[in-house]
């Protein structure tokens, strides 16, 4: 079991990144955070900048922060950027997820300085952990941002399943009963322990951004134009991670969602 389990199964850290690197672009897009995967990078049309930020865990596991930003969204970073170096604009995001990612996993992180590189990230699909999120400014793909851990020299190699049950190796029944609730059907991968829990679910119609001015200038009446077209899908999210859309439905003169459509969590999550 890894320290960064509980990171692997939050998008916060990538939120975290992606509300920093938006304050700092200061302009009309919005940027939002796409579903999270754990293969490779969707592909970006044009030229990539790629920015990395490597830390080391107190546990001794060692990990990436990456950026892969596309042309459009490098250039508008070096805009606003005060001395118009991209890896100036990107800093206090990379820090940010830095932050967000020691406090889920509740461990010290030591980090190295952040730099650009020529050469997108490499991965070892035998030791190395990561997993993927998209920025988006509506449906355009404007870059990626990554996280990857490598675990510590000495971590134990995983027990056996004869380990994992009594000492006659059969298997604990504790244990195979999580194996079914996280091997079940449902896409949100909820275990059993879990399944009481309160939380709060969120229905997003759409974004805007607005200057001081224009809001304090909001009178009853006034319409605020969205980031979304009419008829397009409602955006339904837990603890600000997005896992599914749907429509507006009215049930007994009260608003419900009618989900369309599953967002499928990346697989440490489940």
């Amino acid at each position: 079991m890894s320290q960064f389990d509980e990171v692997f199964a939050s998008s916060e850290w990538a939120f975290a990144f992606a509300e920093s690197l938006d304050r700092q672009l200061g302009d009309d897009r919005i940027l939002t955070v796409g579903s999270a995967r754990d293969g490779a990078a969707e592909p970006l049309a044009g030229p990539t900048r790629v920015l990395a930020l490597e830390f080391t865990a107190a546990g001794g596991e060692t990990g990436v922060v990456t950026l892969l930003a596309g042309q459009a969204l490098g250039q508008a970073l070096e805009q606003a950027a005060s001395d118009e170096i991209l890896l100036t604009a990107c800093a206090s995001a990379l820090d940010a997820a830095v932050r967000t990612i020691g406090e889920r996993a509740g461990v010290d992180i030591d980090p190295d300085a952040a730099a650009e590189i020529d050469t997108e990230p490499q991965f070892d699909d035998a030791v190395d952990r990561r997993v993927i999120y998209p920025l988006l400014d509506g449906g355009d793909l404007l870059g990626c941002v990554m996280l990857q851990v490598r675990p510590a020299a000495s971590v134990p190699d995983a027990p056996s399943p004869a380990a994992a049950g009594d000492a006659n190796g059969s298997r604990n029944p504790a244990l195979t009963a999580r194996e079914s609730a996280g091997g079940s059907d449902n896409p949100l991968g909820a275990s059993y322990v879990l399944a009481d829990v309160e939380m709060g679910v969120t229905a997003e119609l759409g974004r805007c951004r607005m200057t001081v001015r224009e809001l304090l200038s909001i009178t009853p009446g006034a319409v605020i134009d969205l980031d979304r077209a009419a008829g397009a899908p409602v955006d339904v999210l837990v603890n600000g991670t997005l896992i599914a859309r749907g429509e507006v439905v009215v049930i007994d003169e009260e608003f419900g969602i009618r989900i369309s459509e599953l967002i499928p969590q990346p697989a440490a999550a489940r």
